[in-house]
């Protein structure tokens, strides 16, 4: 055997040492690898944006129904300087409104988004809740209950859960506006707005001492502070007015009686 003979021999394992189907099936199963990534990224990346859009549309529809309802308990608080008939017909139309954006908000609290964006949901809830709290309170002189809330809330189609969380923290917000109308109405002497003020802080409180003996609601201990505070001022100011009119009685009734001259 020749020596060009043996150096072909001894070539010719050499070029067995590469394969290239090998190497391309390797490629191919890496592109496959990272589209399957990139796939499962992006499903996550549209799962977070749709949830993040539809919280902000909770929360900004909140705050809507919260600056309107702020609005009702400004129009109610005028009922001690205009006629009730008056006041009621303005509420009833910026009550109108807040239902209009209750039914937006419906839409994205369906099903289990309702358990899902309630915090969001809840200060917008609350406020209306005070401001429904007030107007029945003004008018039929007792506090609204659960059902009527959910009642009013649904008069428009809108399907929007309430919580009985939502429900007493927003009639805890009650006392301070309560408050602001008896002493709107001391201005005008009207005892008996002052009287039925102060009975139903009363009733209120004493039913709200009930809850936090039988369980814990978050954020009610504050509530309860303004509460006590309010409670207070009403006390004071019915008995200042109680007082200053029994001397005013007495006093007529002293001017009233013939003088004797001795």
């Amino acid at each position: 055997m020749s020596d060009n003979d043996c150096q072909k021999d001894s070539r010719q394992p050499k070029k067995q040492r590469f394969s290239k189907p090998a190497a391309a099936s390797s490629t191919e199963d890496m592109t496959d690898s990272k589209r399957a990534i990139i796939e499962a990224f992006t499903f996550y990346r549209d799962q977070l944006d749709a949830h993040y859009d539809q919280r902000e549309r909770v929360i900004k529809i909140s705050r809507d129904v919260t600056a309107l309802s702020k609005k009702i308990v400004f129009s109610l608080l005028r009922i001690t300087q205009e006629p009730a008939a008056k006041v009621f017909a303005d509420v009833e139309h910026k009550h109108s409104a807040v239902l209009d954006l209750f039914a937006k908000m419906s839409v994205e609290l369906q099903g289990s988004d309702g358990y899902k964006y309630n915090r969001q949901a809840t200060p917008g809830l609350q406020e209306y809740i005070e401001a429904l709290g007030l107007w029945i309170f003004l008018r039929d002189n007792t506090l609204i209950s659960k059902e009527q809330v959910e009642e009013m809330i649904g008069s428009k189609g809108a399907k929007i859960l309430v919580t009985d969380d939502d429900y007493v923290l927003g009639i805890s917000d009650l006392p301070g506006e309560v408050n602001r109308y008896c002493i709107n109405s001391i201005g005008k002497g009207d005892h008996e707005a002052v009287r039925n003020s102060l009975m139903f802080l009363r009733s209120l409180k004493e039913g709200i001492n009930m809850i936090m003996a039988s369980g814990r609601i978050r954020d009610l201990n504050k509530k309860l502070e303004v509460l006590d505070s309010s409670l207070q001022k009403t006390e004071q100011a019915y008995y200042s007015m109680s007082i200053r009119g029994s001397e005013m009685q007495n006093v007529s009734a002293a001017a009233s009686e013939p003088m004797v001259i001795v």
